[in-house]
């Protein structure tokens, strides 16, 4: 039995966790055309390849960068910054800390914070389940050989 372990402070409401690895290898020409399709679909390259291979298995279109999924980069951005926020509140505790009074803002600004940080998460989780929604609903096009793979 294993254990699933995440960063300390990370709470992750809108994935499942994958417990199983499938590994393999590329060239490095192979590993850049990879990561290029990743980081148009706002994706890592092991993300990428795992969304595509999946794709491929239930006969569905490889993760690309849909407006859902734009939305979610988006998002995932302003989320930064919301904790980037809460980075410097937590400098201001410190500060408190050092002078023993707390700053008027304090209390509200970290409740503004957290509800903030809290409604990202879950608009992040309801845009992933929307990305999943679509992408299983999309159609792959279909193979067509060319006259070399046919003979």
């Amino acid at each position: 039995m294993s254990a699933v372990v995440q960063r300390p402070g990370r709470v992750r409401r809108y994935a499942r966790a994958r417990d199983r690895q499938v590994k393999f290898r590329a060239t490095a020409e192979e590993y850049a055309l990879l990561a290029e399709a990743a980081r148009s679909a706002g994706l890592t390259p092991s993300g990428y390849a795992a969304e595509a291979a999946l794709a491929a298995a239930r006969g569905v279109r490889a993760p690309s960068l849909t407006p859902v999924r734009e939305a979610l980069v988006e998002l995932m951005a302003a989320r930064t910054q919301v904790r980037r926020f809460a980075v410097n509140v937590n400098q201001a505790v410190r500060a408190l800390n050092a002078t023993g009074e707390a700053p008027e803002w304090l209390a509200a600004a970290v409740a503004i914070t957290n509800r903030a940080v809290e409604r990202l998460d879950d608009a992040a989780a309801e845009l992933v389940q929307a990305a999943r929604r679509s992408q299983r609903s999309a159609t792959a096009p279909p193979l067509t050989l060319t006259a070399r793979e046919e003979a």
